[in-house]
């Protein structure tokens, strides 16, 4: 019987399998490796995503959308914003009332467009002279404020009139106009006007006598219908005082100018040919102020009828003391004209006669040609 060998099985294949065991663990740890390079990556990704604006520095800051010259006044679209790194640079914040805040303001500087805007950049438009405008000061006397007064109430402005005294009438005290109280420091008001409106402000202070009146108005209350009321208040106490004024003078002349015989007259004078007004002791032109040609009615030219010498003379009238037949004269005058005489006063050492005639001459021209206009 053969014998029959068997060999004893390799050793390499049970060899083979560690190694293979081996090359899966590396592939499998490099995969790994793989898989978390990216998980890292794509959360450093999204954690930068989400937290970048943390990190962002820059701030919406207000800025020129426009380039302003120095002088010009500013409207709230005159501003935009950016966005930027300012740091430290002086600049404002923006938000969506911001450019209001310098609405009717004022450039100091020329700003180019784009130019990060700052509060020291602007000023208010009536604390500065802007262009061609000139400062005045106006005073004001508050006694007739009900409270105190602060910057931007509406008040009236009143003239404080003028008590009537001998040979003046003085003025009522009335409202001037309404106006809001600028750069009002409690006594006084600075403004920056126009030079028309300066020359206006300074005649009405030199009118005035340097000084304006204010008062505020009651809640509720219309300005126009206010100084209506009070004006006509005030013009009534104004005429109260003229006639006692009259009243007074008449009584301290006396009637010491009478002769035994002699009537009293009070002759009304009308002065509008004298812009400065006469006084006691002129000598005046007494004038005739004619009439107009009207369709059927030819009217008389304006014609010197005598000189006098004003006496007794006190806000219009001048008081006199005559014989029976010269008080019927100037009883009448007003009547004959149909309206008060009109004087103009003439200086010492003027020829009269070549004053009135050359005046006569020229009332009669202007009337004759009023006289053909109205023809026609």
């Amino acid at each position: 019987m053969r014998e029959v060998k068997f060999d004893k099985p390799s050793s390499a294949p049970a060899a083979a399998a560690p190694d293979r065991q081996r090359q899966m663990r590396r592939g499998t740890k490099r995969m790994l490796f793989v898989l978390l390079g990216v998980l890292v990556l794509a959360v450093s990704v999204a954690g930068f995503y989400f937290t970048s604006d943390v990190f962002d520095e820059r701030a919406r800051v207000m800025v020129a959308s426009r380039p302003i010259a120095a002088g010009e006044t500013l409207s709230f679209t005159d501003f935009g914003y950016d966005e930027a790194v300012v740091g430290s640079i002086p600049h404002l914040p923006w938000t969506a009332d911001a450019p209001y805040r310098f609405e009717g303001m004022v450039a100091l500087v020329t700003i180019p467009a784009g130019t990060l805007v700052r509060d020291d950049m602007f000023v208010a438009a009536e604390t500065v002279p802007v262009g061609v405008e000139l400062e005045t000061v106006v005073p004001l006397d508050l006694s007739l404020a009900t409270g105190t007064l602060f910057e931007g109430d509406t008040v009236l402005l009143i003239d404080p009139g003028a008590e009537p005294v001998e040979g003046d009438p003085g003025r009522p005290r009335r409202v001037v106009r309404e106006t809001e109280l600028t750069n009002f420091d409690g006594t006084q008001m600075q403004l920056f006007v126009s030079p028309e409106e300066w020359a206006q402000w300074e005649s009405l202070l030199a009118e005035v006598g340097g000084t304006l009146m204010a008062m505020d108005l009651g809640i509720g209350a219309d300005a126009g219908e206010t100084a209506r009321r009070l004006d006509s208040v005030w013009l009534g106490q104004w005429s109260e005082a003229v006639e006692e004024a009259d009243r007074a003078a008449v009584e301290a002349a006396g009637t010491a100018a009478a002769a035994p015989g002699d009537l009293e007259v009070v002759v009304p004078l009308d002065t509008s040919l004298s812009p400065s007004g006469v006084v006691e002791g002129d000598t005046v032109l007494l004038i005739d102020p004619g009439a107009e040609p009207l369709a059927g009615d030819p009217g008389r030219p304006r014609t010197v009828i005598g000189t006098l010498r004003l006496e007794n003379y006190s806000n219009g009238q001048m008081r006199m003391f005559a014989p029976p037949e010269e008080w019927l004269y100037w009883q009448s005058l007003p009547d004959v004209l149909g309206a008060a005489p009109q004087v103009l006063p003439v200086t010492e050492g003027t020829d009269v006669n070549d004053t009135v005639a050359r005046l006569n001459a020229l009332w009669r021209s202007a009337w004759q040609e009023a006289q053909t206009a109205t023809a026609s």
